[in-house]
C-alpha cells in the first residue's frame, strides 16, 4: 500500500489525484515536506554571533569565550533536525563528582563539561560492558560438567596429571612443575594464564586440590582463578589508554586539548607534592626528580606569561609552553601517580588518575615512543606500570613492563657507559636501568616468572656521594635486593638437585646479609627514624627484605630436602619471614594510608598471610596469628568506608578468606599483643633481626617447637606432590581449579 510524507494511507474511497488534476499549491507543499532538512554546520552561539565554528562539541570559540555548556547545534525552542554528531551526554548510571562536574572556569582539571563527561561516560560504559561480559563468561563456566571441564584442561598439565596408564609420573611431574609451573585461567576470558611452580598462588592453588584435610581452602577457591585473590589478574579490563578526544592523531588541535587537560597551578603543586613525599619515596623511578622540579616551576611560569596573550599561545605539535611532549608525558604520569596518594575521594581519585594516564599515553604516541624511545620516556613507562599495577591491574603492569625493558635496551640502558661519558650522565643511566630492573623483580617474583631484566653480572650499583658500608641509603640497599631477587627466580628457572638448590640458598643467605650490614641506621632500627621520610624508608625496605627472604627459604619445605639438616632451619625461616612480611605491612601502613593502595604492598601482606594459615600456621604461633587479626581489621575498616560496587575485589576476597581461614568474628577483633610492639601508634622494629633469622649457623637457631605440628609429610610441598601429581590425594573428576 502506498504512503503519503506523513505515514498515513491515502483513502481508499477515492482514487489517487493524477498531476494533472492536483493544485499546484498542492504540489508545492508535498514537495516541501519531501525535502531533506539540512543540518547546521555551526552550533547556535556562534550561528547568532556570526563567528566560524569548528563544529566539535564543545566548540573551540564556546570554549575560548568559556561558555561550553552553551554550545549546541539544536537550540530546544525550534524543530529544526538536529545534526548528526555523537551524543556526549553521559547514561543514566553514571558517575557524578561531589558537585555534579568538574567546573571549567575553576580550574581544578581544566576540561569542560562535556569532555569530563565524555570520557566518564567511556570508561563506564566499557566497565559495565566487560562485568557482564565477566557475568555471561562466569555462568557458561559454572555450567560446564565436570567431564567438560577436565577435557579444556591445558593439554601440558593433563600431560603432568596421569602417566600412560593412569598413574602418577612421579619425579618426572615433580622435575616439570618446578621449571614450567602451573596454567590457570584468566576469570575474565578463560585463557590460560602461566605461574610459575614456586609461586605463593601456585602452591595454594595445589592446595585447594584433592581431598587431603585442608580446611577452608576448597570453599576459598571454588571454581574461580585465584589470581584474583592476590590482585594478580586484572581487576578491571577497561583498557588504560583510551584516545580521550577522537582528534587526528599529531595534530595540533590534540595539543590544545592535552594543554586543556592540564591542572592549575595550585593542583599541579599539590599533586606533585603528594608523588614526591610518598610514592617516590617507596619507589623513585623519577630519578632526577629535583631537576624536574626546578623544570616544573619554570613551566607554570611560563605557561601564566604565554596566556595572558592568546591561550593557545606557546602549542605546538613538539612542545607546550616552552616543554616538549616527552616531558610533558612524564609530568602527567607524576599527576597519576599523586592522585593515588592524595586524600580525594576514591571515585574522584581513580577517575582523575585515568584521565592523566590517558594523557600521558597520548604524549607518548605523540613522540612516537616506540621508534624514539628517551630516558624520559623510560621513567614515564615504569611510573605509568606502578600506577596501573595500584589498580589492581597487575597483569597489564607485568605486559607493560616488557616493553619497558626492551626501549630501555634499546637505548643501552643495560650496558655501561663508555669511560668518555660525562660522570653525571652515566650515574642518571644506571640508576634507570636499576629503577627498571626494580620493578621488574616485584612483578616477575610475584608470577614466579623469569624477569626480562635479569642482566645485572658486572653492571654497577648507581652509589651516592657519600656512600658507605654501614651507610647505604634505601634506594641502595633496594638495588642489592633486587639483584638477589633476580638471582633467586634465575635459580628456580633451572633443574638443580638438592644439595645444589640449598647451596644457592645459602649463598643467597650471606647476600641479604650484607645488605642489612650495609644498611644506614635508620633503616634498621625505626627508632632512629628522625623523619616521615625515614620511617617510610624503613618499612618498606623491611617488607621487601622480609618477603624475599620468604621467597628464598620457600623451597625447603619440599619433603625431599627433610634429610638435610639446613632443609629444618629455613622451614622455620621461611615461616619467620612470612610472618614479618606481615608486620612490616602494619608498620608501613601506620606510616601513610598509600600502604593500602600500593599493589606491592598488598599484594606481600595478604599472599604472606594466606599462606601462613593454609599452612596452619596461625593454629601454632600466636604472633602470626594477632598479626593477621590486626590485618583483616586493618583492611575491613578501609573497605567498610567503600561503596560495595567499588570494593577491590582482591582485597575483599582476600579478608573473607582469611576471616574463614583464621575463624576470626565478624565484629571487632583483638588487637596484637603489646609484646609484639604494634599497638603503639608507631611501631618499633629493628631490622638486625633479619640478621638473625638470616644466621643458619648458629646452633642454637631454629631449636623451638613453632613447627613442631608441620611434619614433612604435610607440608605444602608435600601437598603439591601428592595432589598435583597423582596419589591418594587425588579425586577422581575432580574439576582443575
Amino acid at each position: 500500500m502506498d504512503m503519503d510524507t506523513n505515514g498515513a494511507s491515502p483513502s481508499q474511497s477515492q482514487p489517487p489525484l493524477s498531476l494533472q488534476e492536483t493544485p499546484r499549491a498542492d504540489v508545492d507543499d508535498i514537495l516541501r515536506r519531501k525535502r531533506k532538512a539540512r543540518e547546521y554546520k555551526a552550533c547556535y552561539p556562534c550561528r547568532q554571533r556570526k563567528v566560524k565554528c569548528d563544529q566539535n562539541v564543545p566548540c573551540k570559540t564556546c570554549i575560548v569565550r568559556e561558555h561550553p555548556e552553551l554550545c549546541t547545534y539544536h537550540p530546544p525552542t525550534e524543530t529544526h533536525p538536529p545534526a548528526k554528531r555523537a551524543q556526549i551526554h553521559p547514561p543514566s548510571s553514571g558517575v557524578e563528582l561531589p558537585n555534579g562536574i568538574i567546573d571549567y572556569a575553576a580550574g581544578t582539571v581544566t576540561l569542560s563539561r562535556e569532555d569530563w563527561d565524555r570520557i566518564c561516560a567511556k570508561l563506564i560504559t566499557m566497565e559495565n560492558s566487560m562485568s557482564e561480559l565477566r557475568g555471561s563468561i562466569k555462568n557458561l563456566g559454572d555450567r560446564t560438567p565436570p567431564s567438560q571441564s577436565q577435557a579444556i584442561q591445558h593439554p601440558a598439565q593433563q600431560a603432568m596429571m596421569t602417566g600412560e596408564n593412569g598413574s602418577s609420573n612421579g619425579d618426572l611431574e615433580l622435575s616439570h612443575i618446578r621449571t614450567q609451573g602451573i596454567h590457570t585461567t584468566n576469570s575474565l576470558t578463560g585463557e590460560t594464564v602461566h605461574v610459575g611452580g614456586g609461586s605463593v598462588p601456585a602452591l595454594i592453588m595445589a592446595l585447594g586440590r584433592g581431598d587431603l584435610e585442608v580446611p577452608g581452602v576448597q570453599e576459598l577457591l571454588g571454581k574461580k582463578s585465584i589470581l584474583p585473590l592476590f590482585g594478580l589478574d586484572n581487576e578491571s579490563a577497561t583498557y588504560p589508554f583510551v584516545d580521550l578526544w577522537g582528534l587526528p592523531h599529531g595534530s595540533i588541535m590534540k595539543a590544545t586539548e592535552i594543554s586543556g587537560a592540564i591542572p592549575n597551578d595550585q593542583d599541579c603543586l599539590s599533586l606533585f607534592r603528594y608523588h614526591r613525599e610518598t610514592a617516590h619515596i617507596i619507589y623513585p623511578a623519577l630519578v632526577e626528580i629535583d631537576k624536574f622540579e626546578a623544570d616544573l616551576m619554570l613551566f607554570l611560569i611560563n605557561r601564566a606569561n604565554t596566556q595572558q596573550g592568546d591561550v593557545n599561545d606557546g602549542i605546538t605539535e613538539q612542545s607546550i609552553y616552552g616543554k616538549n611532549l616527552h616531558w610533558i608525558g612524564l609530568f602527567f604520569a607524576a599527576l597519576a601517580s599523586g592522585c593515588q596518594c592524595s586524600s580525594m575521594p576514591r571515585k574522584e581519585r581513580d577517575l582523575t588518575s585515568q584521565v592523566y594516564v590517558c594523557c600521558s599515553f597520548e604524549c607518548l604516541r605523540f613522540t612516537n615512543f616506540l621508534s624514539q624511545p628517551t630516558m624520559e620516556t623510560i621513567q614515564t613507562l615504569l611510573i605509568l606500570g606502578n600506577v596501573i599495577s595500584n589498580n589492581m591491574n597487575a597483569g597489564v603492569a607485568w605486559s607493560l613492563m616488557g616493553l619497558t625493558v626492551r626501549l630501555s635496551q634499546s637505548i643501552g640502558l643495560h650496558r655501561r657507559c663508555p669511560d668518555t661519558t660525562p660522570a653525571e650522565v652515566m650515574k642518571v643511566r644506571c640508576r634507570l636501568w636499576w629503577m627498571t630492573l626494580w620493578q621488574d623483580t616485584h612483578l616477575s617474583i610475584s608470577y614466579d616468572r623469569l624477569a626480562a631484566s635479569a642482566m645485572t653480572d658486572g653492571y654497577p650499583f648507581p652509589s651516592d656521594d657519600i656512600s658507605s658500608p654501614g651507610h647505604r641509603s634505601y634506594a641502595e640497599s633496594m638495588y642489592r635486593l633486587v639483584k638477589c631477587g633476580l638471582s633467586i627466580l634465575e635459580d628456580r628457572s633451572k633443574p638443580q638437585d638438592s644439595d645444589r638448590a640449598l647451596q644457592r640458598i645459602t649463598d643467597h643467605r650471606n647476600e641479604l646479609q650484607s645488605v642489612v650490614l650495609q644498611a644506614a641506621d635508620f633503616l634498621r632500627d625505626s627508632r632512629r627514624c628522625r623523619s616521615m621520610r625515614d620511617q617510610l624508608e624503613h618499612w618498606a625496605l623491611y617488607l621487601y627484605m622480609s618477603y624475599v627472604t620468604s621467597e628464598l627459604c620457600r623451597p625447603a619445605l619440599n619433603p625431599s630436602n627433610a634429610r638435610l639438616d639446613l632443609s629444618k632451619t629455613l622451614r622455620k625461616t621461611c615461616v619467620d619471614a612470612l610472618t614479618n612480611t606481615v608486620e612490616a605491612f602494619l608498620g608501613l601502613q601506620n606510616m601513610t594510608a598509600f600502604a593500602s593502595r600500593s599493589w606491592v604492598a598488598v599484594h606481600r601482606a595478604l599472599s604472606s598471610s594466606l599462606l601462613l594459615t593454609v599452612i596452619g600456621e596461625t593454629q601454632r604461633n600466636e604472633r602470626a596469628k594477632a598479626l593477621i587479626s590486626n590485618l583483616v581489621t586493618i583492611l575491613g575498616e578501609i573497605i567498610s568506608k567503600v561503596d560495595p560496587v567499588e570494593m577491590s575485589a582482591p582485597i575483599t576476597r582476600s579478608i573473607a578468606a582469611l576471616r574463614r581461614l583464621v575463624n576470626l568474628p565478624e565484629g571487632p577483633i583483638v588487637p596484637v599483643p603489646e609484646s609484639s610492639n604494634t599497638g603503639s601508634p608507631v611501631m618499633v622494629h629493628n631490622l638486625e633481626n633479619i640478621q638473625n633469622l638470616l644466621n643458619f649457623d648458629d646452633p642454637t637457631y631454629g631449636s623451638d617447637n613453632s613447627l613442631a605440628g608441620l611434619d614433612a609429610d604435610q607440608s605444602p610441598y608435600a601437598l603439591v606432590d601428592s595432589i598435583i601429581w597423582g596419589g591418594n590425594g587425588k579425586q577422581a573428576g575432580h574439576p582443575p581449579v
